[in-house]
């Protein structure tokens, strides 16, 4: 009997030890601070406890602190360059884990010829696919196995090939986006999977009435490459083979004309890994001119609303910094759905909804507002939308324009939060403009006055205004003529 007691009472003795003293761990981890007990049944029994006498709420003394985030303390600035063959180079070296690089040419819908329509969304459906040097699983496998994601966006004057990947995999990335972007293959059957899915594209754009009239608004405001829709007629791809698309990328992505823009990545060492990779171009690249005129155009579909948009050109476009920081802050002025600007108010319930745009281009652009209402009340729509332009216009409260110019700088700075977003805004930019100092343009924001957004409205209103109505043919919507005479 005294044998099975004993035994049953050393079996629950290292559960009661464990009671008794604190955890192991924190001895381990910080011996320097944890104290050996001197007393109890622990000690009594032969056990060992250690104690922390430090409370939870004060470092503990002996302990490292660990190293703090590796913010910069220098806001890190643009460094530019160019590669043996003409390519100009730029990097922001943040401290993101990841890097994201950008090849842009200047090429888009508005550089197509009569005879390349609708070649830069069948290359966008091309991205990453197979160059001289790798077949398309091989250059997807690559990509998985970094991590990495790519693509194309064509807009209307520039395209862009981006790939965004860890940091430490920056080497192998700039390698693929290069082979990619300027190796391409272009086989016959992988352009005519990219010619599908293009044309299926289209079709999905010519059900989304807001995508028709930004079209439509460019084809009514701008004499020339401009005018040319992004979503054009699925019916122009038919006939389109690799041999136009070829055709295409040899006059449209010469690599001396190009910008290589990255941003995670240190300037010395994106342009010694780009470098041996780029050739030299002997082409002129694609050339296009346009102009604003203004104008109208109206689109019969069957819609359950009317739509209108009126707008008025942005006389620089992002040439002059200017003008592009008052078309940010009028787009917010104009912006109904902002319910947060300060003493706004609806000049008319008519609106079933609105929103603003600036569309803007090397030298020119294009500012304004969308609205839609039910086909019965078109006419009080068009009215509506003039008396939002003309309230601008006359003037604008010091504290509206005070949270206008916050939301046009927040709007800018969530666009450049990211390695991607940094990338895509450097790369057209410096395209473009051959310019890309975000503090500057927030700056420009930041100073603009009352005074500033008058002058900058009003000479918008002496161009001639874009007017575009899209919807059912039973809404009666006013003339261009009538619309012209209310800013004359």
């Amino acid at each position: 009997m005294l044998g099975s007691t004993s035994s049953a009472a050393m079996a629950a003795l290292p559960a009661l030890v464990r009671g008794l003293t604190t955890s192991s761990v924190a001895a381990a981890a910080v011996p320097a601070v944890a104290s050996k007990s001197s007393g109890g049944l622990a000690a009594m029994l032969g056990f060992g406890s250690v104690r922390v006498d430090t409370p939870l709420s004060e470092p503990l003394p002996s302990a490292t602190a660990p190293l703090k985030g590796t913010v910069p303390t220098v806001a890190p600035k643009l460094e530019k360059s160019s590669l043996d063959a003409g390519t100009k180079i730029a990097a922001i070296d943040t401290p993101s884990p990841v890097a994201s690089l950008s090849l842009v040419f200047e090429a888009g819908t508005a550089l197509e010829s009569s005879a390349h329509l609708g070649a830069s969304k069948v290359l966008e459906a091309m991205a990453f696919k197979a160059t001289a040097n790798r077949t398309t699983f091989r250059l997807t496998r690559e990509l998985e196995k970094i991590g990495a994601t790519g693509s194309v966006k064509a807009g209307r004057d520039y395209t862009a090939f981006t790939l965004t990947a860890l940091r430490m995999h920056t080497p192998e990335a700039v390698e693929i986006l290069l082979d990619a972007a300027l190796n391409a293959k272009l086989s016959y059957w992988e352009v005519n999977e990219a010619v599908a899915a293009a044309r299926a594209a289209l079709a999905e754009a010519q059900k989304d009435p807001n995508s028709i009239i930004a079209d439509v608004l460019h084809r009514a405001a701008f004499d020339g490459g401009l005018g040319q829709p992004v979503s054009l007629d699925p019916s122009l791809l038919d006939g389109f083979t690799n041999a136009t698309l070829k055709e295409y990328v040899a006059a449209a992505l010469q690599s001396s004309k190009a910008v290589l823009a990255g941003a995670g990545v240190g300037l010395d060492d994106f342009k010694e890994l780009a470098n041996p990779l780029v050739a030299s171009s002997s082409g002129s690249g694609l050339k296009a001119s346009s102009s604003y005129v203004g104008g109208s155009l109206n689109v019969f579909a069957t819609s359950p609303l009317t739509h209108v948009a009126l707008g008025f050109e942005a006389k620089g476009g992002l040439a002059d910094p200017k003008a592009a920081a008052a078309a940010a802050v009028v787009k917010q002025l104009l912006d109904e759905g902002r319910a947060v600007l300060p003493f706004a108010h609806k000049e008319s319930d008519v609106f079933k909804s609105a929103a603003a745009f600036s569309h803007m281009y090397k030298d020119t652009g294009i500012v304004g507002i969308t609205a839609t209402s039910a086909p019965a009340q078109a006419g009080a729509l068009v009215d509506a939308v003039v008396k939002k332009v003309e309230a601008v216009a006359k003037g604008v409260p010091d504290a509206q324009l005070k949270v206008a110019k916050q939301l046009a700088v927040g709007a800018y700075k969530a666009q450049l939060a990211s390695s991607a977003g940094l990338a895509g805004a450097m790369g057209p930019a410096l395209l473009l403009t051959g310019k890309f100092d975000p503090a500057d343009h927030v700056a420009k924001i930041e100073s603009l006055t009352a005074a500033d957004v008058t002058s900058f409205v009003s000479k918008a209103l002496k161009s001639s205004p874009t007017y575009v109505t899209y919807g059912s043919m039973t809404s009666r919507v006013p003339r261009y003529e009538a619309v012209a005479r209310k800013f004359a």
